[in-house]
C-alpha cells in the first residue's frame, strides 16, 4: 500500500480555493480538492475539520500580488502610450477576471449560508491606500509623466486614469460576469478599439464631413 502524499496546509488551501472559485461551494467536493494534490478527502480534512471551514480559510484575502500595475513605476513617460496602455489592459483583464470569480464565489456562498457575516473583499479595506487605489495611482502618475514628456494631452490625469481603468473593469464584468455578448470578444480586438478611440477619438465635429473635410 502506497504512502499518502505529504502536502502543506498552504497547498491544500490553494487547491481548495481553485476548486471553490471554479465550481462554487456546493459544486466543489473534497474528493476533487484532494485529487489535485494526490491525497484523500480525509487527508484534506486534516487541514480544516469541515468543508465550510475549509471554504472560509481558503477564500480569505490571499497573498496574491494585488498591484499588477506596479510596473508603471519603472516608466519615465517617454514611452509610446499605446504600447503602455495595451500592456495595462493585457495585465489587468486576467487579474480582474480572477478576482471577480473569487468575489462571485464568495457572494453566492454568503447569500446561501446564513449567519456567517458579510461578504469579504479580496483585500483588507481598512489598510489604506487599498490595492485599487494604489493601481489607480500607478496609472495616474504614469499619465502625469507622459504629459510632461509631451506623449499625452490630458486636462485631468486622475480622471483619465479612472476612465481607462473603468473601461477595463467594464470589459471584464460584461464579458465574464453578465456575458453580454453571444460570442466572447477577443481581448486584442477590444484593446485595438479602445486604443483607437484614445488615439484618434470617435466623435466627429459638426463642421467636418465624413471624409474629414470642413464644410
Amino acid at each position: 500500500m502506497g504512502r499518502t502524499a505529504r502536502v502543506t496546509r498552504e497547498q491544500v488551501l490553494t487547491a481548495a480555493r481553485e476548486e471553490f472559485v471554479t465550481r462554487g461551494f456546493e459544486g466543489a467536493t473534497l474528493s476533487a480538492i484532494g485529487a489535485k494534490l494526490g491525497i484523500s478527502p480525509a487527508a484534506v480534512l486534516r487541514h480544516a475539520p469541515t468543508k465550510r471551514e475549509l471554504f472560509t480559510a481558503s477564500m480569505r484575502p490571499s497573498a496574491v500580488d494585488m498591484e499588477p500595475l506596479a510596473f508603471l513605476e519603472k516608466l519615465d513617460g517617454s514611452e509610446d502610450p499605446r504600447a503602455v496602455l495595451r500592456r495595462v489592459g493585457e495585465t489587468m483583464v486576467p487579474f480582474l477576471e480572477s478576482r471577480i470569480r473569487e468575489v462571485v464565489a464568495l457572494w453566492v456562498y454568503f447569500k446561501q449560508v446564513p449567519g456567517v457575516g458579510r461578504v469579504p473583499l479580496p483585500f483588507d479595506p481598512e489598510v489604506r491606500p487599498t490595492p485599487p487605489q494604489r493601481n489607480l495611482r500607478f496609472l495616474e502618475t504614469y499619465f502625469r509623466r507622459a504629459v510632461r514628456h509631451g506623449r499625452l494631452r490630458l486636462e485631468d490625469p486622475t480622471a483619465a486614469a479612472f476612465a481607462f481603468l473603468s473601461t477595463v473593469h467594464s470589459f471584464v464584468f460584461l464579458q465574464y460576469v453578465v456575458q453580454a455578448l453571444e460570442k466572447p470578444m477577443a481581448l486584442d480586438d477590444y484593446l485595438d478599439t479602445v486604443l483607437d478611440v484614445w488615439t484618434r477619438g470617435a466623435i466627429v465635429s459638426a463642421n467636418v464631413s465624413p471624409r474629414g473635410r470642413k464644410r
